[in-house]
């Protein structure tokens, strides 16, 4: 009797370790699921963001810079600000040599269609006088025509409604409200920060390829 009521110690033992091991396995077995169904989901949110991005090459009298901005999703991505660092100059007074700083220049491109491109350069853009931010600029202020300008990074709605910031090294979610964006260097002067327009119609270009997983 003691025998079979050892074994049958055992035997609740061993199946108390069974059931564990079970237990263990199955809740890494549903975590592992839920990492990967979070990775999939995560991917499918970043499919079409993904495929918009900007990229700069020199013009070929070697004078200037023209930076290109691509969507090569198979959707459009609206409310299209792109962040540019560059020159803008100005009289002082008359006579003067133009006076020259290093701006914030926030331009608004609207929508990009799907499958398409459009270049920007320096000499393309303008400084806004309808924007409520340039009223204060001094009068005569202008954007330095050819130079080598930066674009520092792109901000986009995708077909969902989600608003993405795209940089040169990385693409990551906006969460905040579409017209906030990073302060301008300091110091904060009237010319720091201007919203800007181009001078003329954007021209679109098909690219390729276009589209995909």
């Amino acid at each position: 009797m003691q025998t079979g009521t050892a074994l049958a110690g055992v035997a609740a033992v061993g199946g108390i370790v069974v059931t564990g091991i079970a237990t263990y396995y199955s809740a890494r077995t549903a975590e592992d699921q839920l990492k990967q169904s979070q990775e999939d989901a995560d991917e499918t949110t970043r499919s079409q963001s993904s495929k918009v991005a900007f990229y700069s090459d020199v013009e070929d009298d070697l004078t200037s810079r023209r930076y290109y901005l691509v969507n090569r999703s198979a959707d459009p991505i609206s409310r299209v600000h792109v962040m540019i660092l560059a020159d803008v100059e100005w009289k002082k007074q008359k006579g003067a040599e133009p006076h020259r700083q290093s701006s914030q220049l926030i331009l608004w491109l609207g929508s990009v269609p799907p499958c398409s491109g459009i270049v920007l350069r320096s000499r393309d853009m303008t400084v806004d006088p309808t924007a409520k931010a340039n009223r204060r600029i001094p009068r005569g202020a202008a954007i330095h025509l050819d130079q080598y300008f930066k674009v520092d990074s792109i901000y986009f709605n995708d077909s969902g409604g989600r608003r993405w910031k795209r940089t040169l090294d990385e693409l990551t979610r906006w969460v905040q409200p579409a017209d906030a964006y990073p302060a301008p260097p300091e110091p904060v002067t009237d010319v720091s920060i201007l919203q800007v327009k181009l001078r003329h119609k954007v021209l679109l270009d098909s690219v390729k390829p276009c589209g995909g997983a």
